[in-house]
């Protein structure tokens, strides 16, 4: 029986790729089965609001409930862009909606407010990466009318800006709020604020969507969710329009708008189609050339539409398809890639005739020349019960900092499932258990991710904070079973406490069975070698076929003893926020092995990842050892002497002693000044001379 089982499990894999459906609850094949969700999808945009309509829009918002906004960027800074998305960007991934109503009984609910912040958030990321004002909020009347359309949609699995009475769920509020806002079925919260700005679909050439997320005017917005619920997809409805429709244009960054913006802008947010949008301009005639480093890239102009936003002209390179959402929009790029876009031939009475800028697509996990790092510097054996000072690099455009001091120790532990989920943290789907008897490849357990019903990203994260050395690496048994080419399991790393991650190790699905025993997988850590990280394991869903979650075989992605070497854990996290400056102070209370580490917060929110560890080893108090640098220097009836002090204790201070016999007693020298060099390590006193023809100093600690 088990090998029927494994041959008509093969068979549906096989006839599901030719859209031929199998029932298999007849075969006893419990617990497998297909999922049937909707495909995400957008409408058609609404169209721009009649005065009339304009004058009974709201022109005044909630209070803001978080840091979301407003926000400026300077993306020709590479940096800065990098920054802005591993921290506004990131910060409104792995949301949760806190949903409290229910579909079937037409129960609107709300969310959290922490959610709509998310969704603001992302909004204000997209409006200041595009240059124009981006200090959106929420209206409390909008966000109701809103749940009430996202409800409606969600119920039909439709999506429709003016929904029928017999719709179910239909309510006046929720028709309002559909008339006025953009509409997306499958993608809830900040994913359907990205799916705008992607604006993918065929009906969607105009980008209108996202033509009305980067409208400069706009002020006051409102949000509604739904979350997928059995039976019903998950749903979004974005209001967009406000009173300030008709207000004079404000400043933009570039005098255009386009997406992408110039400048630097992650590949994560590079959509197949671009767009440049400019009031007035007729773009019927309008001519794109693109250029990547010199090399022509073809491009389709999409059909020139008005009503939604400013006039705009669509494109995309021919290689593209923007007809269809896409998983990663853009291909990670190996390096950073630039492109030259001039847009020509464009008509209007005060229109630019043409428009020239340049976009370079960057990862923003790959550090670039302008990366700055806090790098910690200071005594390496602070004393016990002391406060002993530290300095750090500072780092452009931070808006404070904060330090931590850890505890280090030698990691030689061997994780597999038998201690259950005590290290680890799994963000996982329900209906099976990460924690499996078999297959394993040693001792009594291992981890498994995979994909239920419906299929979505799996997440199993290490909590341990780890310190890689010149050749750490991390080992694991892996066993990637059945799953498609869509079913990736990877390994990542993180340097912010798990704000941004990047990917160590990738493997995706054969197709077919999968791996028949586990194998030895070696990620190597040396890259982060003097970095605190954090790591994760993933088993990604992108779109397409898939393979269900079965306990009749062996699907999914198996993980067991996972180990390191040349590698140090970092316990007892101890995080204090530096008032001002680039120094602190550190006072151990026992002997023992140290981190020390610094970040950066931009935004007055958001945090950097954290700089490079400063190892120190505290050790019982020593006395200093003060020790004159060089020759004394004499200029002018003055002399200039350099010191350097061992065993540097806080609050030190020093005299000068001098006498002009070598004999005679010492006398402080009132007159004598003293500064720093290097801080806690090098200093320099400087005198008068007095005219003597020699003198004899002497230098000590008070």
């Amino acid at each position: 029986m088990e090998l029927l089982h494994a041959e008509i499990f093969v068979l549906y894999r096989r006839m599901r790729t030719n859209l031929i459906l199998l029932v298999l609850y007849a075969l006893a094949l419990p617990g497998f089965s297909t999922f049937a969700s909707a495909s995400p999808y957008l409408g058609d945009a609404p169209t721009a609001p009649t005065p009339d309509e304009v004058a009974r829009l709201p022109r005044r918002s909630i209070s803001k409930h978080g840091p979301t906004g407003p926000f400026t960027v300077n993306t020709a800074s590479r940096e800065e862009s990098r920054n802005f998305f591993n921290t506004v960007y990131a910060a409104s991934e792995g949301f949760s909606l806190g949903w409290n109503g229910d579909v079937a009984s037409c129960a609107r609910g709300t969310t959290t407010a922490s959610f709509k912040d998310l969704v603001l958030t992302r909004i204000n990321y997209f409006r200041a990466m595009a240059g124009v004002p981006a200090g959106i909020s929420f209206n409390s009347g909008n966000n109701d009318k809103c749940q009430e359309a996202a409800l409606m949609m969600s119920a039909n699995n439709s999506l429709s800006h003016f929904p029928p009475t017999s719709w179910l769920c239909f309510t006046p509020e929720g028709a309002d709020a559909a008339d006025s806002s953009n509409l997306a079925i499958g993608n809830p919260g900040p994913d359907a604020i990205t799916a705008y700005m992607e604006d993918f679909g065929g009906n969607n050439a105009a980008v209108g969507h996202r033509r009305w997320i980067i409208y400069p005017q706009t002020q006051i917005m409102g949000t509604g969710d739904v979350p997928e619920t059995a039976g019903f997809n998950s749903a979004n409805s974005t209001w967009v329009f406000d009173g300030h429709f008709s207000d004079p244009r404000p400043t933009t960054r570039t005098g255009f708008v386009s997406w992408p913006p110039a400048g630097h802008v992650p590949y994560q947010v590079v959509f197949a189609r671009w767009s440049l949008s400019y009031p007035g301009a007729n773009f019927g005639s309008a001519t794109i050339t693109m250029t990547s480093n010199g090399v022509s890239v073809a491009t389709v102009k999409e059909a020139v539409s008005t009503g939604a936003g400013e006039n705009t002209v669509v494109w995309y390179p021919s290689g593209m398809n923007p007809n269809q959402q896409q998983s990663s929009p853009w291909p990670r790029p190996a390096a950073d890639t630039v492109f030259q876009i001039n847009v020509q031939n464009v008509t209007g009475s005060g229109v630019p005739a043409s428009f020239s800028y340049t976009v370079t697509v960057i990862d923003p996990q790959v550090p670039g020349p302008d990366t700055v790092v806090p790098a910690v510097t200071g005594p390496d054996q602070p004393a016990v019960n002391q406060a002993n000072n530290y300095t750090f690099t500072a780092v452009p455009g931070a808006t404070g900092y904060q330090w931590r001091r850890t505890q280090r120790a030698a990691f030689t532990a061997v994780e597999g499932g038998e201690n259950g989920l005590t290290d680890f943290t799994a963000n996982t789907s329900p209906g099976y258990n990460v924690i499996v008897g078999s297959p394993r490849a040693s001792g009594a357990a291992a981890f498994q991710l995979a994909h239920p019903q419906p299929p979505t990203d799996q997440y199993l994260t290490y909590n341990r904070v780890f310190l890689p050395g010149t050749s750490g690496q991390m080992q694991f048994k892996s066993r990637l079973g059945y799953a498609t080419p869509n079913e990736t399991a990877r390994v990542e790393v993180s340097l912010d406490q798990g704000s941004s991650w990047r990917i160590v190790y990738s493997q995706s699905g054969s197709d077919g069975p999968g791996e028949g025993s586990f194998n030895t997988r070696s990620v190597p850590l040396a890259t982060f070698e003097g970095r605190s990280i954090l790591m994760r394991f993933v088993y990604d869903f992108s779109s397409g076929n898939y393979y269900p979650y079965s306990s009749q075989f062996v699907v999914g992605w198996y993980i067991d003893d996972i180990s390191f070497t040349d590698t140090e854990e970092l316990t007892n996290p101890v995080l204090t926020e530096i008032a001002s400056g680039n120094s602190f102070a550190f006072t151990p209370t026992q002997l023992g092995d140290y981190a020390l580490d610094v970040r950066a917060e931009v935004y007055d929110s958001f945090h950097l990842e954290w700089g490079p560890i400063k190892r120190v080893s505290a050790s019982a108090s020593a006395a200093p050892v003060l020790t004159i640098t060089g020759a004394p220097l004499l200029s002018g009836g003055q002399v200039q002497i350099d010191f350097d002090v061992a065993n540097y204790q806080s609050g030190m201070s020093f005299q000068l002693l001098k006498a002009t016999d070598v004999t005679a007693s010492l006398t402080p020298d009132s007159s004598a000044s003293f500064q720093t060099i290097i801080a806690n390590s090098r200093f320099r006193v400087t005198t008068s001379t007095g005219g003597a023809s020699r003198t004899f100093y002497r230098i000590r600690t008070n």
